[in-house]
């Protein structure tokens, strides 16, 4: 068992101390005692107040790190293992990358948590239809998300941020998959697939929409490893009776709304690593293009 050799003078019960009232009205409190003899219990008081705070230092070292509190003239262990005793406390606000870049941590990190979101996918572009006809296409899935605490072999990766997938262009085009975001070899997080753009169909007759691609999932995170929300289907049975699919929520919000009964491009995405929405047309409307999703982001806690 680790011990602490820093004890409290004058810490027993009667001790010849001053009050605090008498401490704090000393004369000699701001300048010291001059020459001539000093008042032992005004000595004792401010010997005490030194001690207790070594002693109380001393075993939070004890406590927290396991290892003796010793005094043998020397600063540098003691240092070293006060640091590591007051260690893990945040150093600042999480830091935020959109953009890849190579990560230098923050001077005195000692640990970090890393949150990954891929890119999400776009949402399906929509065709012209005939006065006849109409169409929902479908929302683009989330991009993977992943959360890891690393203690060591982080400085110095490379951070790659995935990009927003593309809504599917004006037609019945499918959106584009977002791209895939890393940390370094560590962590890896796909993109979400895009929303299938679909064909237009007669009037009355019922619309079911399709998936683009399988289930994505992320790599590395030893806290969480999660997978991309399947791409949101359109459908509808009639013109004005139509939706077109939503983009798929990410870790960090929604994606672009579904259109409603009504002609219109698909909506952007609004959160990192969301689905971008899909198109949708009444009967007579032109080609519309799909939502695009929401680029994906790297968020990195540091920890002393």
């Amino acid at each position: 068992m680790a011990t602490n050799d820093f004890q409290v003078f004058a810490g027993g019960a009667g001790a010849n101390v001053l009050s605090q009232s008498d401490w704090l009205a000393l004369a000699a409190l701001g300048a010291g005692f001059s020459s001539g003899m000093a008042q032992s219990a005004a000595c004792n008081k401010a010997w005490r107040q030194s001690s207790i705070m070594a002693a109380v230092l001393a075993q939070l070292i004890v406590d927290n790190t396991g290892q003796n509190a010793t005094d043998d003239g020397t600063m540098a262990t003691l240092l070293a293992n006060l640091k590591k005793a007051v260690g893990g406390r945040l150093l600042g606000p999480p830091r935020i990358f959109t953009s890849s870049t190579t990560y230098t941590p923050t001077p005195g990190t000692n640990s970090i948590i890393v949150e990954v979101q891929g890119g999400g996918g776009g949402g399906g572009g929509a065709p012209a239809t005939s006065s006849s006809q109409y169409v929902a296409s479908g929302g683009g899935a989330s991009g993977c998300y992943a959360k890891s605490l690393l203690t060591s072999g982080f400085s110095g990766v490379t951070i790659t941020v995935g990009s927003a997938g593309s809504g599917g262009v004006a037609g019945a085009n499918n959106g584009s998959q977002g791209g895939t975001s890393s940390f370094g070899a560590l962590i890896s997080c796909p993109g979400g697939f895009g929303g299938v753009g679909q064909i237009a169909v007669t009037n009355g007759t019922p619309s079911f929409g399709q998936v683009t691609g399988t289930q994505n999932n992320a790599s590395g995170g030893n806290i969480i490893n999660g997978s991309s929300n399947t791409a949101s289907l359109g459908f509808g049975a009639a013109t004005n009776a139509m939706v077109s699919g939503s983009g798929c929520a990410s870790q960090f919000g929604g994606g672009g709304k579904g259109i409603v009964g009504s002609s219109a491009a698909g909506n952007a995405a609004v959160s990192y690593g969301a689905g971008g929405g899909g198109a949708a047309n009444n009967s007579s409307g032109s080609a519309l293009a799909g939502g695009s999703g929401g680029p994906g982001v790297v968020i990195i806690w540091e920890y002393a």
